[in-house]
């Protein structure tokens, strides 16, 4: 039976943007031909909502979180590993796996099985101390022979494969695939005046706010850039922008340091953390929004998903000119606006500009999680692992 497997580092469970974009294309793949997914319990929330995976099977590898990793580890691991090579017509693997790209890479060379290497984003491991060291002790013995081994690689963008350090040494092997959007989730598919009856209301500090809407969605860890938004925000405002309040929806460690500088920045009344945003709240947010910010600073996060989500509605976004990032985020000066990484004075003449300017129309169609699954299907067919009916 045709089978592809996917290796995903982190759980459904945790919604990132690699995991988002893992797992819907699994998703995708599973409605005409079986996927089997393996991925570990590292960060395994069994209270949050997972990203659907479809029919797919998913089952775990034993492993520790290592420098913020996934370490897979153990004779039973290893088996699993050796088992999905002799299973399967074509194994798929999503980069940064740094415990499982090499061994897989090897054996699915030995043994002729097509391996596709979904390249994310270039590694940050550990601390600024040894960082230097152990990135550069991945890339040598694990990163750089799996893509040696793989049959194609796969980026997001052509702008990010050439700028990345490691992917610009495999530029021969690569394939761009852009991001989709997941509409049933958003409430895309749905008129904005019939909201899902299981949508909780929005926050009060949200219906409250007077003025203008700025919104970041995502994780609050520093490669987002949230420090310099909060600069820009703040810059913005001294400048005489119209009154308007950023909404930060979201988590992580960077929390109390966000606090302790919106207070610093005196942005207490103009500043709020909204803390975990439940997917049936995201399309109102983006919805209602006048501005959507997301200015990350590293090629961690070249093209931030939830700038994507906003433009599906038509919402004007600001981000970052990233390598990359104007392959899929709108940057014309009325859909949206890229500005250089740390650029706080250019955040404050974005969001002058794009606030200051009848909303954009929301786009006629919109790429799709399935749109990328299908892109997929056919380069797995290329690949000789599918056939003209799966």
């Amino acid at each position: 039976m045709v089978r592809i497997t996917t290796f995903v580092p982190l759980p459904p469970t945790y919604r990132g943007g690699t995991e988002e974009y893992a797992y819907q294309v699994a998703r995708g793949l599973s409605e005409s031909v079986p996927v089997r997914i393996l991925t570990t319990r590292v960060r395994w929330d069994p209270t949050a909502s997972p990203v659907p995976t479809g029919r797919a099977e998913l089952a775990t590898l034993p492993a520790f979180e290592l420098f913020e990793r996934p370490v897979v580890h153990g004779r039973q691991a290893m088996h699993e590993v050796e088992r999905s090579v002799a299973d399967s017509s074509l194994l798929h693997l999503h980069m940064p796996f740094p415990t499982v790209e090499r061994p897989l890479a090897v054996r699915a060379k030995a043994a002729g099985v097509p391996l596709v290497l979904t390249y994310h984003m270039d590694a940050h491991i550990g601390r600024p101390a040894i960082s230097r060291f152990v990135e550069g002790a991945y890339r040598a013995t694990s990163a750089h022979p799996a893509l040696d081994r793989a049959s194609v690689v796969v980026s997001n963008s052509l702008g990010y494969a050439r700028d990345s350090p490691v992917l610009s040494r495999h530029l021969a092997k690569v394939r761009v695939i852009r991001k989709g959007v997941d509409p049933d989730r958003l409430g895309l598919s749905r008129a904005p005046t019939d909201p899902s009856p299981a949508a909780a209301p929005l926050p009060e500090t949200w219906r409250a706010a007077t003025g203008r809407r700025v919104l970041f969605v995502g994780r609050l860890v520093p490669y987002k850039g949230l420090p310099v938004l909060l600069r820009g925000f703040a810059r913005f405002l001294e400048q005489g922008g119209e009154p308007t309040t950023l909404f930060l929806a979201g988590r992580g460690p960077q929390e109390q340091r966000l606090r302790s500088l919106v207070n610093e920045l005196s942005l207490a009344d103009k500043v709020v953390l909204l803390g975990f945003v439940p997917d049936l709240l995201l399309g109102p947010l983006y919805r209602q929004a006048d501005v959507a910010a997301c200015t990350s600073v590293s090629r961690l996060e070249s093209t931030p998903t939830t700038l994507e989500e906003a433009a599906a509605f038509g919402t004007p976004v600001l981000g970052s000119s990233l390598p990359g990032a104007d392959e899929s985020i709108p940057s014309d000066g009325v859909r949206g606006i890229l500005v250089p990484p740390f650029d706080v004075d250019g955040i404050a003449r974005g969001l002058r500009k794009l606030l200051g300017q009848p909303r954009p129309i929301p786009p006629s169609q919109i790429r799709t999680w399935m749109d990328v699954a299908q892109e997929y299907r056919a380069l797995f067919r290329e690949l000789g692992a599918l056939g003209a009916d799966d």
